[in-house]
């Protein structure tokens, strides 16, 4: 590969911090949150110009359940806070059962899960921000993290400014690419996406035919492109993507974006439309820590350094699992915390991790012990666990899994009325005959 030789120079100091946050998604949001409720000065990076992550820009619109679908309440904190803080604004369809956030419900109507207006979030998102008082510096792309030895002393950016750096006594890798920790040394694992991107669209003949609704929700339906995640896509002869490459970026936009020119030009009408398209590629997999410990996937296993249970949130019933601090940071990084996707969960781990509940969570767990090593003087790998959970299960989070819940895979499912997600989902998948995966 040619190369050439960078000139040396002076690179000065744009901000400093206390706990410097990188990327603005639910799970970066959350970080930031609870970094700042802990009394430090936290300062958030955005490489776009909106918050929310998949979850806006990306269009995963849908804040997956935070109940075990037999009527059990599993998340408190900022995961279900944050629910509350999406649907702020435009339409709320949190069933009437779980609106006064209840621990059991005897016999809900729905699982507690909504979805959201992506604009809406966006600027709700914007307020919770100000409200925490985070400084969000939007359009700051993260270059480089400036280390010393195995403490990372902030990163090196890039926006219209120029380049310049952030300072920062902890750092929370909230990017969903592990960018930061993997820059800096960490130990990760690299892995290829399939190509599974959405958009929403209008039909003015379905409305009229179909629908006839005055909810706004009822006339969206959502059209999916590419290949399906719930099938065995093996057989399939669409390539998958590096989400960590150039290349791989730039090749799954493009192909995502012809597989949804294709079907336009089909069903191009009047009366037809697209509402929108993703402005963040919808990478599923990309890359993750490979930190001190691993989540364990083993319904009703105890770890002694659980931070809080998560669940797989499409199951029903859904397994309960504990989830270890360890899992968020590095074996030998001394002040760099994952949030998000990228926590240290492989195998099955990682798309259980993945969901927006299970992002927030993360994200709170990360902000959090950022913030108490500062306050106490200790790197993350010293920091006392106990003082963790204690401060975590303060804001409602649960920390080991009740008894009642050890065996949530064995008991019968519930029927609901209502399905998840959209009111409803159109697919236009390269793998309509593929054989169907369980649900976690």
């Amino acid at each position: 590969m040619k190369t050439i030789t960078e000139e040396r120079r002076e690179i000065p100091v744009a901000g400093e911090t206390d706990v410097l946050v990188i990327g603005g998604g639910l799970a970066g949001v959350a970080a930031a949150a609870a970094a700042a409720r802990n009394g430090v000065k936290v300062t958030l990076l955005e490489k776009t110009i909106a918050l929310g992550g998949l979850a806006t820009l990306g269009h995963v619109c849908v804040y997956l359940p935070i109940d075990d679908g037999l009527g059990h309440r599993l998340y408190g904190g900022l995961a279900e806070e944050l629910m509350h803080v999406c649907h702020r604004y435009s339409y709320d369809d949190i069933p009437e059962c779980w609106k006064d956030s209840p621990w059991y419900v005897e016999n809900p109507t729905g699982r507690y899960q909504c979805t959201f207006n992506i604009p809406a979030c966006v600027m709700a998102l914007d307020e919770y921000m100000e409200q925490e008082g985070v400084k969000v510096m939007f359009d700051t792309s993260v270059c480089l993290p400036i280390m010393e030895g195995n403490r990372c002393r902030g990163v090196i950016v890039e926006n219209k400014s120029g380049r310049s750096a952030y300072l920062a006594k902890m750092v929370v890798d909230a990017c969903g690419d592990a960018d930061v920790l993997f820059r800096a040394g960490a130990e990760c694992e690299t892995q290829k996406s399939i190509v599974s991107t959405w958009t929403y669209e209008l039909d003015v003949d379905r409305i009229k035919n179909e629908t006839a609704s005055n909810e706004v929700l009822a006339n969206i339906r959502m059209r999916w492109f590419g290949l399906r995640p719930d099938v065995d896509n093996s057989g399939s002869g669409v390539p998958t993507f590096y989400g960590t490459t150039a290349d791989g970026v730039n090749d799954y936009v493009h192909l995502s974006r012809s597989l949804a020119l294709e079907y336009l030009k089909k069903h191009d009408r009047p009366g037809y439309a697209f509402m929108t398209m993703p402005t963040l590629p919808q990478f599923r997999n990309t890359r993750r820590l490979k930190g001190l410990r691993e989540m364990q996937v083993i319904e009703g296993q105890r770890e002694e350094h659980s931070v809080g249970i998560v669940i797989p949130s499409l199951a029903n019933p859904a397994p309960v699992y504990e989830f270890p601090y360890e899992a968020v940071i590095d074996k030998r990084i001394e002040n760099i915390a994952a949030a998000g996707r990228m926590v240290s969960a492989g195998g099955i781990g990682w798309a259980i991790m993945r969901s927006i509940p299970n992002c927030v969570f993360t994200g709170q767990v990360s902000g959090t012990a950022a913030a108490l090593a500062i306050r106490s003087g200790v790197t993350l790998q010293g920091l006392n666990v106990e003082a963790l959970q204690q401060n975590l299960a303060d804001t409602g989070v649960v920390i080991h899994i009740p008894e009642e819940l050890k065996h949530n895979s064995e008991k019968e499912p519930r029927k609901y009325e209502r399905a998840l997600g959209l009111a409803s989902l159109a697919t236009d998948s390269l793998s309509y005959h593929g054989k169907a995966l369980s649900e976690h």
